[in-house]
């Protein structure tokens, strides 16, 4: 890869990633399967507050964003589409890239309120994506974007393990309070929990994938499979659903760019580096609406 187009990805990876911190199987259940029509007796729901990280709020580059810039909250991000369907009325997207679990409760940007404030009594729905920064997810996707190639051994595992594995096996807790929060200020809302879309496949690889250490490939999977497990059994203690688009392990950064639910560079789908993309956006959006 040119420094020059390093540069370009570092750069972009940042604002999508941590650019708005301020001062700092068991498998997830699947939704059905992308495309599933709503049964004619859904439920309507009236007010829908989104609340997560970048994961929830990045949608295609080429979209309008709302909300402070450097949330970069796409209106094309999952949460819009679902608000798109007749069975959603209005939608409150508070998601910010970069957010953690703290910023539910605490203001993220200066001048910012936190999510949690966004939530009231007549809030009947709400979706939730996060814990990835509350790992270190920035700090591993920038090692992998910069760290040389070593064909044995795992670089970015040895340099980042022990804060990763102290942020997951502290997950638990961080997950169980916001879940009480949002029962405490909106007690009769859904609560839909999206786990992360996968970007490295399960088995195999392609090009990206052949310039990280062999090492860091089997650990990123790691990581993204117990993060997903945390995500998982935090939503189920919680009474809250947690979806995942059924093909979603079939979709992941090294499937044809047409197929991608994630990207790593961007660059093929117009979408945010390692994020997901429109087609991951519609596909949550699906998973989402099949379980309301």
């Amino acid at each position: 890869m040119s420094t020059r187009r390093l540069a370009v990805l570092v750069t972009a990876l940042a604002a999508a990633v941590a650019g708005c911190s301020q001062g700092d199987e068991d498998a997830p259940t699947p939704g059905q399967q992308p495309g599933t029509a709503q049964s004619d007796t859904a439920r309507s729901y009236a007010r829908y507050v989104a609340l997560g990280d970048s994961f929830a709020a990045l949608g295609p580059t080429t979209a309008p964003t709302s909300g402070p810039a450097q949330c970069l909250r796409s209106t094309r991000n999952y949460a819009a589409v679902l608000a798109e369907g007749g069975d959603v009325g209005e939608l409150v997207d508070v998601t910010c890239g970069g957010a953690r679990t703290v910023d539910m409760i605490s203001p993220q940007i200066a001048g910012t309120p936190p999510q949690f404030d966004a939530l009231t009594g007549d809030t009947d729905l709400v979706t939730l994506s996060i814990g990835g920064n509350d790992i270190g997810f920035g700090a591993m996707v920038g090692c992998i974007f910069q760290t040389p190639r070593a064909s044995e051994g795992a670089p970015c595992r040895d340099r980042l393990e022990r804060s990763v594995t102290d942020g997951l096996n502290g997950l638990p807790d961080r997950l169980d309070d916001v879940y009480a929060g949002i029962r405490d200020r909106s007690p009769d809302a859904r609560i839909v929990t999206t786990a992360y879309l996968p970007l490295v496949p399960d088995h195999g690889g392609c090009e990206f994938v052949s310039g990280m250490s062999p090492g860091d490939v089997t650990w990123t999977r790691h990581v993204t499979e117990r993060i997903n497990m945390i995500v998982s059994d935090a939503a189920e203690r919680a009474g809250a659903d947690v979806v995942q688009p059924a093909d979603a392990a079939e979709r992941h950064a090294c499937a044809p760019a047409a197929e991608r639910y994630t990207d790593f560079t961007g660059v093929d789908t117009g979408s945010h580096p390692m994020h997901p993309t429109a087609a991951g956006h519609r596909a949550m959006a699906e998973a989402v609406g099949a379980v309301l």
